[in-house]
């Protein structure tokens, strides 16, 4: 009777994999609000959390007040993109698994085979035909041609403000509209501690937009280039 009523006493490798994932893999939402420069009607946006304070403006470096737009306000994270990430994980290692099975059945016949047509034909061996060597594959184009370059922390102006500084190309012959930089902001070990972001409305074929995200943490040091993300 005590046992009929255990179920699932041992967690399975994937159960166990499962519980990572969900504990140390999924982001966690942070919101930001967009506004725009009372003096040049750049675009800014921010943390939520710096709604109200008065900054100098990342594009002509006047004082502008952080005004959200209710109209205006995005998330990063949440639980639909923690649902995405854990399908793409989960379909991830299924397939590597099934990969790595397939593999390993497959090079471990096609030696066996090999071994045996050795031993029952050695002279045929010295007229094997080299295989050519794979051909290389082409670098990796997550954006789709919207091509980043180096990020780096400046300070604007003679205050305390510090922007993320960086350049995407739009490598293609089409414009593209409502492109969006998402950044993490790191401190000196390298550890994520908060968040920027930047908007332009368009980047023209074959142009370069500098974008100057905002950093509202102290400590940061480093910021890295996360997504663009494009209307």
């Amino acid at each position: 009777m005590i046992a009929g009523r255990i179920k699932n006493p041992l967690a399975t490798p994937f159960e166990l994999w499962h519980r990572f994932a969900r504990s140390s893999l999924m982001p966690q939402p942070e919101s930001f609000a967009k506004c725009a420069c009372q003096h040049c009607g750049g675009h800014i946006e921010f943390p939520l959390r710096g709604a109200g304070q008065k900054i100098c403006c990342p594009h002509c470096d006047k004082p502008t007040l952080l005004n959200p737009s209710q109209n205006a306000r995005v998330e990063i994270g949440g639980a639909a993109a923690r649902k995405r990430i854990f399908n793409t994980l989960a379909v991830a290692a299924a397939v590597a698994l099934v990969a790595g099975g397939g593999a390993y059945y497959y090079f471990g016949f096609s030696q066996q085979q090999n071994t045996a047509a050795t031993q029952s034909h050695p002279s045929q061996t010295s007229n094997a035909v080299p295989v050519p060597p794979p051909k290389p594959q082409p670098p990796p184009d997550p954006w789709h041609g919207l091509m980043p370059g180096k990020v780096a922390l400046e300070k604007a102006g003679d205050g305390d403000l510090v922007v993320a500084v960086g350049a995407i190309t739009n490598d293609t012959k089409r414009q593209r509209f409502g492109v969006t930089v998402q950044l993490d902001v790191l401190d000196g070990k390298h550890r994520k501690i908060g968040s920027a972001t930047d908007y332009t409305e368009v980047i023209e074929p074959g142009k370069e937009w500098k974008f100057r995200a905002m950093v509202t943490d102290k400590a940061a040091k480093a910021a890295k280039l996360v997504n663009i993300k494009e209307q």
